[in-house]
C-alpha cells in the first residue's frame, strides 16, 4: 500500500504491473479527469471514495486538471500469489479463470470501499496488531473483489466450507501461542501454522469460534494481561505497555479504554 498525500494536477503514464492495482480516491477530487487503460477510457468528473481497478500487465495513463482543489488517494498492489490463494481456498476456483476488468470511479461496492478504508487506516496510523489486522483485511478484500468486481459469476458468491468451528484442542493451542508471544508482532501466518490451516480458513474459523477476528482477539488478550499487571502494582504504565505488546503508553490507553471502558489510571 502507498498513501499519496494531496496532489495538484498531473499527467503521467503508469507502466504495467505484475500485480492487481486498486486505487481508492479520497474525499477531494478534481472536476475533470481523463484515464486510459487496456482500451478502456474514462473522461469526466472524478468521484470521491471510489475504486479504480487495474488488472495486471496493462499500461495506464492518468490525467486530471487542477481546479483549485487537490486530490489524495491510496494505492494497493495485490500480488498474484494472494489472489490465487484466496481463489483456490475460498471458492475452489482455478485462479487462471479469474479476470478483473478495468474499473474507473466505481462506487457500487460499499463493502470493498470500507475494507480499503480500513487498510488505509492501518497504513496511516499503525498500532498493535497492525500486521495481523492488515493480513486479515487483505484476505477479506480479495474475497470481496472476486465476488463483486471480477468476471466470476458464482452461485450466490458463497465461500467453500463456510460453516464450522475450530476444534477445542486447536483453539487451545492457538491461545497458548498468543499468550507466549503476546509482546511480539504476531502474524496471521504464525497463528494459521499453529492450527495447521491456511491463513484464510484459519481467520474465518477463528472468528466463528471466538466471535472476534484474530487481531482483535490479540488486542483483548493484551488488555487482559495489562489489567493483571496494573493490579500487581509493580510496573509503570509505560513498562506495562511494552510488556503486553503495545508500542507505547498512548496505545495502551486507547485500547484499554475501548475494551474496558475506563483508562488504565482509573482502573488502577
Amino acid at each position: 500500500m502507498e498513501y499519496n498525500t494531496p496532489q495538484p494536477a498531473s499527467d503521467f503514464v503508469h507502466p504495467p504491473l505484475a500485480c492487481l492495482m486498486v486505487v481508492l480516491t479520497g474525499k477531494i477530487f478534481p472536476e475533470r479527469t481523463d484515464h486510459r487503460c487496456d482500451n478502456e477510457r474514462y473522461t469526466g468528473d472524478g468521484l470521491p471514495q471510489a475504486v479504480n481497478l487495474l488488472p495486471p500487465g496493462v499500461e495506464s495513463q492518468w490525467r486530471w486538471r487542477y481546479t483549485g482543489d487537490f486530490t489524495d488517494s491510496t494505492h494497493y498492489q495485490l500480488s498474484p500469489a494472494l489472489v490465487s490463494k484466496v481463489a483456490e481456498e475460498a471458492f475452489d476456483l482455478d485462479p487462471a479463470r479469474i479476470q478483473f476488468p478495468v474499473r474507473y470511479y466505481d462506487q457500487s461496492s460499499p463493502e470493498v470501499i470500507k475494507t480499503l478504508a480500513a487498510l488505509r487506516h492501518e497504513l496511516v496510523t499503525g498500532g498493535p496488531g497492525g500486521r495481523l489486522c492488515a493480513e486479515s483485511l487483505a484476505n477479506v478484500l480479495v474475497v470481496q473483489l472476486i465476488r463483486q468486481m471480477s468476471n466470476w459469476q458464482g452461485s450466490g458468491g458463497g465461500i467453500r466450507g463456510a460453516g464450522g468451528r475450530l476444534p477445542r484442542h486447536t483453539l487451545q493451542a492457538v491461545e497458548e501461542y498468543i499468550h507466549a508471544h503476546l509482546d511480539q508482532n504476531i502474524s496471521l501466518a504464525d497463528l494459521a501454522g499453529v492450527a495447521h490451516l491456511s491463513e484464510f480458513h484459519f481467520a474465518r474459523l477463528f472468528k466463528q469460534t471466538t466471535g472476534l477476528p484474530p487481531y482483535q482477539f490479540v488486542i483483548h488478550q493484551r488488555v487482559e494481561r495489562a489489567k493483571r499487571l496494573i493490579a500487581a502494582g509493580q510496573l509503570s504504565l509505560v513498562q506495562i505497555a511494552i510488556e503486553v505488546g503495545f508500542s507505547d503508553q498512548s496505545q495502551l490507553n486507547r485500547h484499554f479504554k475501548r475494551v474496558v471502558g475506563i483508562t488504565p489510571k482509573r482502573f488502577n
